[in-house]
């Protein structure tokens, strides 16, 4: 069966354009000209990757990343957001609410084929994992198949599955600490591609710590040049 690709843009020139590169590279290519267009493509087409533009009429990029990435069935599907306004702190705004990645316009075929088989291998490689057990370290409780998080009496069920790997990926390295680059290998299966992609580590261990409401020197910690720690508080 072919990879589906689902292009949400408001440019019908931009979508042709970078529809037919995908289609050359043998990819069965979809197409929504609105963000609340592509959010119902989406669901009921269920793609292996989403090529998303930031700026559209009506429904923000921002708002249809954070809609899929709720929905506990698209939730899994890759984002790659593209704008043609590349102002500070926006690619961290696309990261925080769940973008897998991040591109300015314009933006080479090249390069954008090689982010999209990034996270499309990144994908495979998942569904093909054996799920690992239950993991239990100094008090908190990691179920991988129901991605539950419970700590003490208290159950967390609100992590995506990338929030939710990267805890569990952590936890099974404690006390040892973990660069951003190997951490991004691990859980998301690929070499990081870019320094947007190793900011997604930091943004996931930043919403991590918020949900399970950790402080920065609580369980999961940064330590100085060398990453990120699971450490059981003594």
């Amino acid at each position: 069966m072919a990879t589906k690709v689902l292009l949400i843009d408001d440019d019908a020139s931009f979508r042709k354009a970078v529809g037919d590169v995908l289609s050359l590279e043998g990819y069965t290519v979809l197409q929504a000209p609105s963000g609340k267009a592509g959010i119902m493509t989406a669901q009921s087409e269920m793609p292996d990757l989403v090529i998303l533009d930031l700026v559209m009429p009506g429904m923000k990029g921002l708002e249809v990343c954070q809609v899929l990435k709720q929905d506990i069935q698209s939730a899994r599907i890759p984002i790659i957001i593209l704008t043609g306004n590349d102002k500070e702190g926006q690619d961290i705004a696309c990261l925080d609410m769940g973008a897998d990645d991040y591109l300015t316009k314009p933006v080479k075929s090249a390069r954008l084929l090689a982010y999209a088989r990034a996270l499309l291998r990144r994908n495979a490689g998942e569904e093909r994992a054996e799920p690992p057990a239950r993991l239990e370290v100094g008090g908190l409780s990691l179920d991988y198949p129901r991605k539950l998080v419970k700590l003490g009496s208290k159950e967390y069920q609100h992590l995506t599955p990338k929030e939710f790997e990267l805890l569990y990926f952590l936890a099974n390295r404690t006390p040892k600490p973990t660069e951003r680059a190997e951490v991004y290998r691990e859980v998301w299966g690929v070499e990081a591609p870019s320094e947007g992609a190793l900011k997604t580590v930091e943004v996931h261990v930043r919403r991590v710590r918020l949900k399970l409401g950790w402080k920065s020197d609580q369980w999961l910690v940064s330590v100085s040049g060398r990453g990120y720690a699971l450490i059981p508080p003594k």
